[in-house]
């Protein structure tokens, strides 16, 4: 009689000889993970320490002064055009340089920035406290100068104090302070300052004649020119102090 045979393993043994055979085969994974930070790091250095991207040239454009010039070389040269804070880059530079009514920045990779920008215009000059301010035609004291000789200068009688950058003026104000100065030019009355007072309103044009035009600022400057227009023509002569053509239909002499 033939014997059977029974082959009896043990459940132990079979994971055991299931894990060995686990554990003999090779994974990849470790190396691809360092594969991937080796690139990362080797392309962070590229990008950011590797001098590739550093700023070496400077394109400027519509800026006059050497000296703001020289300030935005000097800020820009060296530094990693990828990580360079335009916008806060741009508003130091015009905190710094009132003078400057735009500026923009155009990155030109790898190495290149193009710096356009824009001056303000003078268009008149304001002095209060001793301290002149030029003013461009938004009504802006850009930029503190010495008080001129062969300029009109506007002169603050309240005296309040200006900082460079903040509005002092409307445009409106302005317009009717140049048109007022051609108009009077063209009378052959010859301004050599003018005199804010209690308002805005209220300017006081003096002339080398020796007397004074009162206007105002709000009130058609079309309708005060005519009323001056026709003083001057018919009793200059009697003129000694000052014309005040504020009230319309109407110009008092003194």
């Amino acid at each position: 009689m033939q014997k059977e045979r029974f082959n009896f393993k043990r459940p132990e043994i079979i994971r055991q000889t299931e894990k060995d055979k686990r554990s003999k085969s090779f994974s990849l994974k470790p190396l691809v993970s360092v594969f991937y930070i080796i690139v990362g790091v080797a392309v962070c250095y590229f990008l950011f320490f590797s001098g590739v991207f550093s700023i070496k040239k400077i394109e400027i454009s519509g800026i006059k002064s050497m000296e703001i010039s020289d300030y935005m070389k000097q800020q820009l040269i060296g530094r990693n055009i990828l990580l360079l804070r335009t916008g806060k880059f741009l508003y130091d530079s015009q905190r710094k340089f009132p003078s400057l009514s735009e500026v923009r920045l155009v990155r030109g990779l790898p190495e290149t920035v193009k710096l356009v920008a824009k001056e303000r215009n003078q268009v008149m000059i304001i002095c209060s406290l001793e301290n002149c301010f030029q003013v461009d035609n938004y009504g802006y004291a850009y930029q503190k100068i010495p008080k001129p000789k062969d300029k009109v200068v506007l002169n603050d009688k309240k005296n309040i104090k200006i900082n460079e950058g903040e509005r002092v003026v409307s445009e409106s104000f302005i317009a009717f302070f140049l048109d007022a100065l051609d108009e009077m030019n063209h009378l052959g009355l010859k301004v050599k300052s003018a005199e804010m007072e209690e308002t805005t309103f209220k300017i006081t044009f003096v002339t080398k004649d020796g007397f004074n035009i009162i206007t105002d600022s709000s009130y058609s400057l079309k309708n005060q020119i005519s009323a001056l227009t026709q003083v001057i023509e018919k009793s200059k002569g009697d003129i000694h102090e000052y014309i005040d053509v504020r009230v319309e239909g109407v110009a008092y002499i003194k």
